[in-house]
């Protein structure tokens, strides 16, 4: 029985001794990552020294550790490089793709928004326009008067004697303009007023031209032609003026056509029926009419106009295919 437990205490003893050591080692691995980066102190450091020296497994892991640390293992560096280099390069180009497709864009459009307010450039510009329809044309601009972003703008033909004529223009946001149509009318007179019916923006309105108005002209009228019965019988038929007065021998005034047809209903006084502007008249200081005093019979009357919004169409279609082209290079760049 005594040896029997003399043999216990020694089992007891040598598991006691297991644990110690098996603790002495976790505690040094814990010490370790402390130890190499000289955080313990000296008494800490003795005694993980003297555990290393006669434990192997504490060793290796100390090895381990300090292997790591002198010789890190290096990244790919030429390989992520080359990475970057093929991203950044198909960056690059999707960015000069859209600036070339801006660009090309923009060319395309300021080919047809050229055109300055400055009146010698306005001239070229109708000149050009018209020169197909009517040759040997050579537009000298007169005035100009603006509507919203639409520029109206009377001329002279200087290669036909006593043709006259208004032009329309559209500001672009180049802040330039393109011509879309002209109209030009023959004169009777040698001071001319003349009428020109307009669709800006889808509403109606009237240009007056005025052009070598006489000082013996103090008003000008804008003749309407009503009935006074709904129909279109002669008998009903009357012919009424709204006056203005002439400030200046040449000028154009932009009005309204609800504005007019308004006006001359409440000048006329009475309900008149279908009734709406059919030519000027010219009168003196005292409410005369002297149209007739002016009258040039050699002048045969004739019209023309023109429009420009085929070209308009052609020119949306030509960036259209511009900026399509540079959406689907711009995507083929970026697409990995």
């Amino acid at each position: 029985m005594v040896c029997d437990m003399i043999a216990g205490q020694t089992k007891v003893s040598e598991r006691g001794t297991e644990m110690k050591k098996e603790l002495t080692c976790s505690i040094v691995q814990d010490l370790l990552p402390n130890y190499i980066k000289k955080l313990t102190s000296d008494d800490t450091n003795h005694v993980v020294e003297e555990h290393l020296d006669t434990c192997e497994a504490c060793k290796k892991a100390y090895e381990q550790m300090t292997a790591g640390i002198s010789n890190p293992v290096k990244a790919p560096v030429i390989d992520l490089k080359f990475l970057k280099k093929g991203k950044r390069t198909r960056i690059l180009a999707a960015a000069l793709c859209i600036v070339l497709t801006l660009v090309l864009s923009y060319l395309l459009y300021a080919l047809e928004y050229q055109y300055t307010i400055d009146k010698g450039d306005l001239s070229v510009a109708i000149t050009e326009f018209t020169t197909p329809f009517e040759p040997s044309f050579d537009a000298y601009v007169l005035e100009t008067q603006s509507v919203g972003r639409t520029l109206v703008a009377s001329f002279k033909d200087q290669g036909h004697a006593n043709n006259y004529g208004v032009a329309v223009l559209v500001k672009g946001f180049n802040q330039r303009y393109r011509i879309i149509r002209t109209q030009i009318k023959a004169s009777e007179y040698s001071s001319v007023v003349q009428f020109f019916p307009l669709e800006i923006r889808n509403e109606r309105y009237y240009a007056v031209s005025g052009y070598n108005l006489s000082s013996d002209i103090s008003l000008y009228g804008l003749d309407y032609i009503a009935y006074n019965n709904p129909g279109t019988l002669s008998a009903d038929r009357v012919i009424q003026s709204i006056q203005f007065e002439v400030k200046n021998p040449q000028f154009l005034e932009i009005y309204p056509a609800d504005e007019l047809d308004d006006q001359f209903g409440k000048e006329s006084g009475e309900i008149r029926y279908d009734y709406r502007l059919i030519g000027t008249s010219l009168y003196d200081a005292n409410g005369k009419e002297i149209t007739d005093n002016f009258r040039n019979e050699s002048v045969g009357v004739r019209t023309h106009s023109g429009a420009g919004k085929a070209e308009l169409f052609l020119l949306y279609v030509y960036v259209a295919i511009a900026m399509g082209l540079g959406v689907i290079f711009t995507r083929y760049f970026l697409t990995e």
